[in-house]
């Protein structure tokens, strides 16, 4: 009997830090040495391994609980061949400029390292580069028009909506374009050895197969010659959203960025029952974040940023969140 052998997730996704710290998610892309960060406050629990990794930062807003980390992921991969992508609301381009600007550049003159940096408005992103080789001077790159999508790869795309928090800010969600289990069984059969060229295989798939073909111990196949040992299923969509202004065009935007998200990263800080306080500092309450969870059909949703006065009950919250959800 066949039998498919499930892989395992293209995207492991986990908080840095707890409820009522600094917001964070940091995903690991399985298999590509990579990883990406959503927002950038406290990073302190993460490894300078797990910093090197990171290839894209994802900024909502550079209030200080969701930037303050950017200085120590510069300071790992000063010495990194690979460019670092930042991603931010309007004004993000500033900000990175003016921490490069805290900081004497005179002599790393010969690291590789360049960070570009896309700023997402309504209606265009704008690209800056900053370079060490010339001591971080900013070097506008091009406007292009904003098409949602700030980010589209084979393996995965990423969108932005753009949002308010009484200041712009942005909300995420990285969905994976398919995802593609291997019939281990039928490999066996066919006398298939495991390998690289799997990796090849995949990336030909996700690119629409045309002209693969693969050499596998002596014999070249084609796309067609492989199709049995191939099973694609629906791919992960993971998003996230913190500090956003409870209005209804701020949650009709975010309803339609998460809508069925796998799993939904949400700003938790209020209880309902201080839903005044929360049109007041432009966040959202527990239970806006469980009914926008629902009313997208999200799988999972996890609560975050929660406001320090609820410290010594957080079960309120989650109970809040989690009612909301299962309605």
């Amino acid at each position: 009997m066949s039998y498919i052998i499930h892989m395992k997730p293209t995207f492991y996704h986990r908080t840095v830090n707890g409820p009522f710290e600094d917001p964070v998610v940091y995903l690991r892309l399985l298999r590509e040495k990579r990883a990406l960060l959503f927002d950038a406050g406290d990073i302190g629990r993460l490894s300078a391994g797990e910093i090197h990794k990171i290839t894209d930062v994802f900024v909502t807003h550079t209030h200080i609980d969701h930037f303050t980390g950017f200085d120590r992921i510069l300071r790992v991969i000063l010495r990194r061949e690979r460019p670092l992508r930042v991603y931010g609301p309007e004004g993000i381009t500033k900000c990175v400029e003016g921490k490069l600007r805290g900081y004497t550049w005179n002599l790393i003159e010969e690291y590789p390292v360049s960070l570009a940096v896309y700023e997402v408005s309504d209606s265009s992103v704008t690209v800056t580069e900053f370079s060490a080789r010339s001591g971080f001077q900013r070097l506008k790159r091009g406007i292009t028009k904003n098409s949602e999508t700030i980010l589209n790869e084979p393996l995965f795309s990423v969108k932005a909506a753009c949002l308010r928090h009484d200041i712009a800010v942005l909300g995420f969600c990285i969905e994976e374009s398919v995802h593609i289990n291997i019939d281990k069984a039928v490999l066996m059969e066919r006398g298939l050895p495991v390998g690289p060229w799997l990796s090849d295989f995949k990336a030909a798939i996700r690119k629409g197969g045309k002209g693969f073909s693969a050499v596998i111990e002596g014999r070249k196949y084609s796309m067609n010659e492989l199709g049995d040992i191939v099973r694609i299923t629906e791919g992960q969509k993971v998003s996230y959203v913190m500090d956003i202004s409870p209005s209804a065009e701020n949650i009709e935007r975010v309803t339609e960025l998460v809508k069925g998200s796998h799993t939904l990263y949400i700003e938790a800080y209020f209880l309902d029952e201080d839903r005044d306080r929360a049109f007041q500092r432009n966040h959202l309450t527990a239970r806006m974040a469980g009914e926008i969870a629902i009313l997208a059909g999200v799988r999972e949703v996890i609560p975050l940023h929660m406001s320090p006065k609820y410290k010594a009950f957080p079960e309120k919250i989650i109970e809040e969140v989690m009612s909301a959800f299962k309605g």
